[in-house]
């Protein structure tokens, strides 16, 4: 949906989704007997410009759940490195989530250098792309999103390359370090020391689960991909909104899609501190509570 289609009246979103919805799904029930998830999508730049509409794409009682396209001008959709796209994704995530509300799953469900491709006839070169495509899919992830996006691939022939489909089977192996029918994931401030560390961080969680995803922000390469001959760079995190007491924390190799160390924590303040941990270029971690105090 979009804005246009109701001659910018931003009151007729939630009018239209009340009429098509429910007539829908009585369709689906009656000829099929069962009736598919519903959602509605929008493109992601139009809730920055209007807020309002976050209510019926975000929270309507009819949808199931929801989802967003991630074309941000300049950053996602014509990118000039690897890095600005996904801090660009992981703000553009962790706002719906928030808007959410309810728990219900947040999605992208489109995104890619459209602008670069369609109007500019520029493919990415394939390493820079697995790269982009990489950091995006992470910063969604950790950033309360439901699985990594939707990637529009925007190349010739228009499919994903070999390179991201490893980069989701990495994913997909971090998957099972996380209860995700248990998860009711907020977005959470991840803070980093030192401040003026060369890393960003994405994060969300509960009160007995947390993920958090660290991305080398410096240096780049001319061609605008993470230098990894840098040396690694150690931060240490202090990871908020946890309940007091044990947890384990996997430390997981987005590049081999593996658990590369395991760690038990305690917390018995305001956050859950770890640290220092060294990263090269990416970093998941995956936490959760062992013996949480009640």
């Amino acid at each position: 949906m979009h804005p246009a289609h109701g001659g910018d009246d931003l009151t007729v979103f939630a009018p239209f989704i009340n009429d098509v919805g429910p007539w829908l799904r009585a369709r689906e029930i009656a000829r099929h007997g069962r009736a598919h998830l519903q959602t509605v999508s929008i493109f992601g730049p139009e809730l920055i410009k209007h807020p309002d509409l976050a209510e019926p794409i975000f929270r309507h009682p009819a949808l199931d759940f929801a989802n967003t396209h991630l074309y941000e001008s300049g950053t996602i959709d014509n990118p000039r490195n690897t890095v600005a796209p996904a801090l660009a994704a992981g703000r553009l995530m962790s706002r719906p989530v928030a808007d959410a509300a309810d728990g219900r799953a947040v999605f992208d469900s489109e995104h890619g250098p459209i602008h670069a491709f369609k109007d500019r006839k520029r493919t990415l070169p394939e390493a820079f792309d697995d790269e982009y495509f990489r950091h995006i899919q992470w910063a969604h992830l950790a950033s309360g999103g439901a699985g990594g996006g939707m990637r529009w691939p925007n190349r010739h022939p228009h499919v994903l390359t070999p390179g991201m489909r490893r980069e989701q089977r990495a994913l997909a192996n971090f998957l099972p370090l996380i209860d995700w029918l248990r998860f009711r994931r907020r977005p959470l401030e991840i803070a980093i020391a030192p401040a003026a560390s060369p890393v960003a961080a994405f994060g969300c969680g509960d009160e007995s689960q947390a993920v958090v995803g660290l991305l080398r922000t410096a240096p780049l390469t001319r061609q605008g991909t993470l230098d990894r001959t840098a040396p690694a760079c150690e931060v240490s995190l202090a990871v908020p909104g946890l309940k007091s007491g044990r947890y384990a924390v996997m430390l997981f190799d987005t590049g081999t899609g593996a658990v590369i160390r395991r760690l038990l924590a305690r917390v018995t303040g305001a956050s859950l501190e770890l640290g220092p941990l060294p990263v090269k270029s990416d970093l998941a971690v995956a936490i959760q509570a062992i013996d949480p105090a009640a």
